[in-house]
């Protein structure tokens, strides 16, 4: 039997929006605990937990290797265009190496925002790679589809549903 996946110390995100949530987990990909934000308008924290454990800990094998392509893609036109130092390894890494060179430090979650009854989940991993120091990374996930990994934008949930 699995052991169902429970955020920890679940708080308001900000104080001046009882809607906004967060709590720590664990990403299972970059097997490291990232700060989960999510608004209760959007899904319950059982939603988003089971979201959590069943979608984004449970990536199928093609979407990590979308990710992990998209990611290289990202890497190779990046090390070509500037001539900064890059950490040992960087230049071969490729296919699922590349998330050694990745990390994730918190993942906003989101529900499709057109249709209530729609029970499609979307989440935005935010954190930093080794060959875009300045600009950080989000990966963007609608459902279990990896649909970008890029430098960060902030475009939030417009990116997932547009």
């Amino acid at each position: 039997m699995i052991e169902k996946f429970h955020l920890n110390n679940i708080g308001l995100d900000d104080p001046l929006d009882e809607n906004s949530m967060s709590g720590f987990g664990l990403l299972t990909l970059f097997q490291c605990d990232v700060e989960y934000h999510f608004s209760t308008e959007d899904m319950s924290l059982e939603e988003a937990e089971l979201y959590i454990q069943e979608v984004l800990n449970r990536l199928p094998d093609e979407a990590i290797n979308e990710l992990c392509k998209k990611a290289c893609e990202w890497k190779i036109d990046k090390m070509s265009s500037d001539t900064a130092e890059y950490p040992s390894g960087l230049a071969e890494a490729y296919g699922r190496g590349i998330l050694d060179f990745m990390s994730v430090g918190e993942v906003y979650l989101y529900r499709y925002p057109y249709n209530s009854s729609d029970d499609t989940f979307g989440a935005i991993l935010g954190g930093g790679t080794e060959w875009d120091t300045e600009n950080g990374m989000e990966i963007v996930i609608r459902g279990s589809k990896v649909l970008e990994v890029r430098e960060y934008l902030g475009y939030g949930k417009t990116a997932i549903w547009s």
